[in-house]
């Protein structure tokens, strides 16, 4: 059930996304539109991290559903590429912060494994 309403959530927020690259520009949105345009591209990004998991989950063999500390891996995953894509727009996008942002990622999921 919390599968299809994350597949939901992402589809709405991949039109919402679509429309708002072509009705507006940054300049015209302001800084709430743009808070809105990176909750919806990490919505997205959500549901795709949700399918990888899912995926990974069935390729080692459980055919249980997901567990709350997948849904947990998918959001540490998901916020990867936002990181990346918020780097990329302040102009310091290198080798470095792709490091970075994998170390983060992984200490992320560490820190889930650990917890949950």
């Amino acid at each position: 059930m919390v599968n299809r309403l994350i597949i939901l959530f992402s589809l709405v927020a991949l039109i919402v996304i679509m429309v708002m690259l072509n009705l507006t520009s940054p300049a015209e949105i302001g800084p709430l539109g743009v808070l809105v345009f990176f909750t919806m591209i990490y919505i997205v990004v959500l549901g795709v991290a949700t399918g990888l998991v899912a995926l990974m989950r069935r390729v080692t063999g459980h055919k249980n559903g997901m567990r709350r500390k997948d849904y947990f891996f998918a959001a540490v995953i998901a916020f990867g590429p936002i990181m990346l894509l918020l780097v990329q727009s302040f102009g310091s996008f290198s080798l470095w912060t792709v490091g970075l942002t994998v170390m983060f990622v992984v200490l992320g999921c560490f820190l889930v494994s650990k917890k949950t």
